[in-house]
């Protein structure tokens, strides 16, 4: 992915998805003429075969995996992409994070994605630590991310900031990609005492990315602060407004690496 700055990484969610349907080609584009530096989206497979760009696992109660691809566009308000529709409009343009939703079908994205972008501008995450494991046996260089929620943590307390990092250990992943409340700017009373999950991340040369931030003043926070390597938002034109605001007023943060995991932190794996 391309860099423009030592500020994190702006990486539009289901591309800009306030100026145009997410998970659409319109807001795939949005976020190119946005300035973003990638785009992240969402990869099921239907019952036939054909891996599509969709979020929601069924389409009016009915599973994804038990329609075929013509049944979905037909039960569907905007038309869902196929995956490689979507790389080839993006292929060449903007970096991507690809979302991997369920296993099974891992090796024909690495295929369909590696075939059109170099490794330093494709991102693997999901939040099923089986299909970071297999995208990592099936492509060890591969760039993977371990997505978590707050409901992942919420019954481990005592072992709150360790435990994301045991888990990316765990599934190989590069880095840790973390919603907002579990990684907070700014103290809430509600927290546990002592969860730091920057900080550790900090401590341990471990990438973290950030989703879904969308608050002007939050953008600005998560963009200033050296900890993040980069945020995940709806309003990706209002974060890299914010970003060049940040440069123009001589604010520094990460030098713009994704750096390898905690097993071989000597070879960075990198965002130019």
């Amino acid at each position: 992915m391309t860099r423009v700055s030592s500020l994190p990484l702006v990486i539009a969610h289901r591309g800009a998805s306030r100026e145009a349907p997410e998970n659409t080609p319109a807001a795939f584009e949005a976020a190119i003429a946005l300035g973003a530096d990638a785009v992240e989206l969402d990869v099921r497979r239907t019952a036939d075969g054909v891996l599509v760009v969709h979020h929601n696992a069924s389409r009016r109660g009915v599973p994804l995996a038990l329609l075929t691809y013509p049944a979905l566009v037909r039960l569907s308000r905007h038309e869902p992409p196929t995956f490689d529709t979507v790389l080839d409009l993006c292929a060449g343009r903007i970096g991507l994070d690809v979302e991997v939703k369920e296993p099974g079908f891992e090796a024909e994205v690495i295929e369909a994605a590696s075939s059109r972008f170099p490794r330093d501008r494709l991102l693997y995450t999901s939040f099923e630590e089986s299909v970071i494991s297999t995208i990592k046996r099936l492509d060890p260089d591969a760039r993977c991310g371990l997505l978590l929620g707050p409901g992942r943590l919420r019954s481990r307390a005592q072992r709150y900031e360790a435990l994301p990092f045991d888990l990316a250990e765990r599934c190989g992943a590069d880095l840790l990609a973390v919603h907002q409340w579990l990684a907070p700017i700014r103290r809430r009373r509600r927290r546990v005492a002592g969860t730091d999950l920057l900080a550790e991340a900090q401590a341990r040369a471990f990438p973290m990315m950030v989703w879904t931030v969308d608050g002007p003043q939050r953008l600005r926070s998560y963009l200033a602060d050296g900890r993040v390597a980069g945020i995940i938002t709806d309003l990706p034109g209002l974060a890299v407004e914010t970003r060049r605001e940040l440069l123009s007023g001589g604010q520094s943060g990460r030098d713009g690496r994704f750096h390898g995991s905690g097993r071989n932190r000597t070879n960075s794996a990198h965002v130019d």
